[in-house]
């Protein structure tokens, strides 16, 4: 089939998959204390449905999946799922992003299965700011988690979400955490993806968090390669420290990511408010060829970057953040 590109001549190969809109964790910037209105199980994709349709977009070029949620380890039969993905013709990766609270027991069985890497979401070394930010008390439970992976062999990564709170003493002990543990840790951007909303006072531009670490260690840069975060090594240490600027330094011109939403809904970026309903056709019997042809539609329109996402709902404080970031 026909490989998948945009009308700005990207080559799209790296989608991203939500599992569930289910979350056992409550963290401040994403999900109200109550919870959210979960959807209706029937219309969320079932296990087959999903690996029919990584099937059709690895047939469309895609060779990298990330699974996603929620919490994709809350999803039934998710040993079984990655075993199905791990084994598709064409695949190079298959990572998940989780919060670490249900990775211990999973981590070898996740491996063997065909899994290569977990992006661990940890906010905060720091047992009581994780619980206010996660409203949880799992911090014990994610450390066991991490090391787990790293036992089962793993590739590891750790998400850490620049709030406002956090503070360069966390910032230097995360650094110290590469010297130690063969693991990434990369800094996000507060982004307005989240549930709760996104405020400017809530965040820190990545330029600051550079700063912090170049004030105590020594950054080694490493190929970007088209990869989302800008990477480096320290003096010393097994691990290395990502940025991901996505609010002050979008990387849009390079980005070459999809996303399946877990009811079917595909969309050519991140941000965007495009979706076209690939659930429905694929229930009412349609071949791989017309699904594929939704997919390859939807992605030829990928917007130039994520501005439209931004100026639709009114963050007129964009500017400001990118004014801190330099």
């Amino acid at each position: 089939m026909e490989r998948l590109t945009d009308q700005f001549g990207r080559s799209l190969h790296y989608l991203r998959i939500s599992l569930t809109d289910r979350c056992n964790f409550r963290c401040v910037y994403c999900m109200p204390p109550e919870g959210i209105s979960l959807l209706p199980r029937a219309e969320v994709l079932r296990i087959d449905e999903f690996e029919r349709l990584a099937r059709i977009f690895v047939s469309l070029g895609i060779n990298k999946i990330r699974l996603t949620g929620g919490e994709p380890l809350l999803r039934h039969k998710i040993v079984a799922l990655v075993a199905a993905l791990s084994h598709i013709d064409g695949l190079n990766e298959l990572g998940l992003t989780t919060n670490g609270s249900l990775l211990a027991p999973l981590a070898q069985p996740l491996k063997e299965a065909g899994l290569a890497s977990v992006n661990v979401s940890l906010d905060s070394l720091d047992p009581e700011r994780f619980s206010r930010i996660t409203l949880r008390d799992e911090f014990p439970v994610v450390l066991e988690g991490i090391g787990q992976a790293l036992k089962a062999g793993l590739k590891v990564k750790i998400n850490v979400v620049v709030l406002d709170s956090l503070t360069k003493e966390e910032v230097i002990a995360f650094c110290r955490m590469t010297r130690e543990k063969p693991v990434e840790v990369r800094f996000l951007e507060f982004m307005p993806l989240c549930g709760t909303g996104w405020k400017l006072e809530q965040t820190k531009p990545i330029a600051l968090i550079r700063e912090w670490i170049r004030e105590e260690f020594d950054l080694h840069p490493l190929p970007r390669n088209g990869q989302v975060a800008e990477t480096y090594t320290l003096n010393s240490g097994l691990g290395r420290i990502g940025f991901i600027a996505s609010m002050t330094e979008p990387f849009c011109d390079s980005c070459t990511r999809l996303r399946l939403t877990s009811t079917g809904g595909f969309h050519p970026c991140l941000f965007s408010l495009m979706e076209t309903d690939l659930r429905t056709p694929m229930r009412k019997g349609s071949p791989d060829e017309e699904i594929a042809r939704l997919i390859r539609e939807t992605a030829w329109l990928k917007p130039k970057g994520h501005g439209e996402f931004l100026e639709k709902n009114k963050y007129e404080e964009l500017p400001k953040i990118r004014s801190l970031g330099g």
